[in-house]
């Protein structure tokens, strides 16, 4: 009984060196496919770079970048560009002392265009970060209201304001269609809200559309938050009507002051007056309208207008007799544009 029961020990413990046999085979074949899928991996992944990544001694600000794939740029650009971004700073009036603090610019990094020239660039080129300045929003020269723009040009602005004679703006149009004339409409809140449809025909003739605030009021007795208000509230609309309002306002009643300057710029609008008035609601006779434009006349002028019939009447001679001088007409945003 006892020589029976050792025999099938020895077997077990043959089968099972059998088995470890078996087992480091297959361990050590497993092996050699890992070092060898590793090798295998690593080489694909080195001939990618060669062919897909920065080339050989490229840095950028000093930084070697050579083989980086372009994922791996964009990582580095993005570290870079987050240390070099300073945020600009608007202008801003200080009540206690009067005074206007000046901007300053910001700094940023293109990083799309940053990674063109890294990927771009030639053996050993050293790249520079594609830096770009920031405007800020607010600048000191919105603090200022415009009466007439500096310019050697011999171009004039025709800036309308409309809260009322919405039954002479038709004919106006026809006038100003005919002499390929654009100009400025600055619209009251309240009379947009009545004419939605004169809106848009004045807007989609081409027409520059600006802000004389939501409500014809003395703006001189207000504060800078009901200022604010005003002008937000009448942007709102008018963006609404699908008239794309310029960032231009022109205080209602012609008043002006630091105030209504200053709430005005902190939305990063220009306060709008004008060079030559030409008093067309408190006249019957063209010739009077007439004489005070031509004889005013001067480069950067913007002159002040209201759909009245005197004016209609008044303005195909104005036209004419500017650009018989050599003067041509553009909108106030383009006038200023072109400081």
């Amino acid at each position: 009984m006892r020589k029976d029961r050792l025999v099938p020990k020895r077997e077990a413990r043959l089968t099972a060196i059998v088995i470890s046999r078996e087992g480091l085979l297959l361990a050590a074949f497993a092996l050699l496919v890992m070092v060898f899928t590793a090798v295998f991996v690593s080489s694909l992944d080195e001939v990618r770079r060669v062919f897909h990544g920065v080339r050989p001694g490229v840095t950028l600000e000093g930084r070697q970048v050579a083989g980086l794939l372009a994922a791996e740029v964009r990582r580095v650009v993005e570290a870079m560009a987050e240390r070099e971004r300073v945020a600009p700073r608007d202008a801003m009036f200080f009540k206690e002392t009067g005074e206007v603090i000046a901007e300053e610019p910001g700094a940023d990094v293109d990083v799309d265009l940053t990674m063109a020239r890294v990927m771009q660039a030639k053996p050993g080129e050293a790249v520079e970060l594609a830096r770009v300045t920031i405007v800020p929003t607010i600048t000191r020269r919105l603090f200022n209201p415009v009466y007439r723009v500096e310019t050697d040009r011999k171009v004039m602005a025709l800036a309308v304001n409309v809260a009322w004679g919405d039954e002479h703006l038709p004919a106006m149009l026809e006038t100003l269609r005919a002499h390929n004339v654009k100009v400025t409409f600055f619209l009251d809140g309240e009379w947009a809200e009545k004419q939605p449809e004169l809106v848009k025909l004045l807007a989609g003739e081409g027409h520059d559309i600006a802000n004389h605030g939501f409500r014809h009021v003395h703006v001189a007795k207000m504060g800078e938050a009901d200022i604010r208000d005003l002008i937000l509230q009448n942007e709102d609309l008018l963006g609404r009507l699908g008239a794309r309002p310029s960032k231009l306002f022109a205080p209602p009643y012609g008043e002006c002051n630091q105030t209504i300057t200053s709430a005005a710029a902190s939305l990063g609008y220009t306060t709008i007056m004008w060079t030559i008035d030409t008093i067309d609601w408190k006249t019957s006779e063209p010739q009077k309208v007439i004489d005070r434009v031509t004889r005013k006349m001067t480069p950067g002028a913007i002159v002040l207008m209201h759909p009245t019939v005197v004016t209609n009447k008044a303005l195909p001679a104005i036209v004419e007799a500017a650009r018989k001088n050599g003067y041509q007409f553009s909108t106030v945003s383009e006038l200023l544009g072109g400081q």
